[in-house]
C-alpha cells in the first residue's frame, strides 16, 4: 500500500471591500498563507489518525489565533501522486472565514511568517479553485494534481447543452 498524508488546510481570505465581501468585481480577495521554512503555503496540518477533520480545522485556526470553524465546509479536494521520496497527498482546503482589516494573525510558535496573497500570486493551485468555489458559490472542486476532472456523468463543456 503506497504511503498518504491528508493535509487540512484552511482557507482564510480578506475581501477587498469588507461591507461586500463577495463582491469581486473590483478584484478577488488576498489568500492568507504562512512560510514555515519554504514557499509560502496556506496554513494547515497533517490529519492525525481518527481525527476528524473539524477538529483538524480546530488545531490549524488555533495556532493562528482564529476562531476554529463551527462546522467546517470543504471547498477543494486535491490528489496529487507520489513523488520521489514524497508520498501521495489528499489535500482538503476548509473554509477558514474572512478577516475585515490586515489584523496581524498570531502564530502561537512564532515561526511562520504571514502574509496576505493576490489570487494570481499563489502557488497552491487547489486554493484558487476553493476561493472560486466559496465566492462564486459552485460546488467543491475534485483536483487531481492541481486539475480538476470531470466524472463520466458531467456534461462535456466542449458540446454543451443536449
Amino acid at each position: 500500500m503506497t504511503p498518504r498524508q491528508t493535509w487540512v488546510h484552511l482557507l482564510v481570505w480578506r475581501p477587498v471591500e469588507p461591507a461586500r465581501p463577495l463582491d469581486v468585481s473590483r478584484a478577488w480577495p488576498r489568500v492568507l498563507q504562512v512560510a514555515g521554512g519554504g514557499a509560502p503555503a496556506p496554513p494547515g496540518v497533517i490529519l492525525r489518525p481518527d481525527e476528524s477533520i473539524r477538529a483538524a480545522a480546530g488545531r490549524v485556526a488555533t495556532a493562528l489565533g482564529l476562531r476554529p470553524p463551527t462546522l467546517p465546509r470543504v471547498l477543494a479536494v486535491d490528489q496529487r501522486p507520489a513523488e520521489g521520496d514524497c508520498p501521495e497527498e489528499l489535500s482538503l482546503i476548509v473554509d477558514g472565514g474572512w478577516l475585515a482589516d490586515d489584523v496581524p494573525v498570531a502564530c502561537t510558535c512564532g515561526q511562520h511568517p504571514w502574509s496576505w496573497t493576490p489570487v494570481t500570486e499563489l502557488g497552491h493551485v487547489a486554493l484558487v479553485h476553493a476561493l472560486r468555489a466559496l465566492v462564486v458559490g459552485q460546488p467543491p472542486p475534485a483536483l487531481w494534481n492541481g486539475t480538476p476532472f470531470r466524472l463520466a456523468t458531467d456534461p462535456d463543456p466542449d458540446t454543451g447543452p443536449g
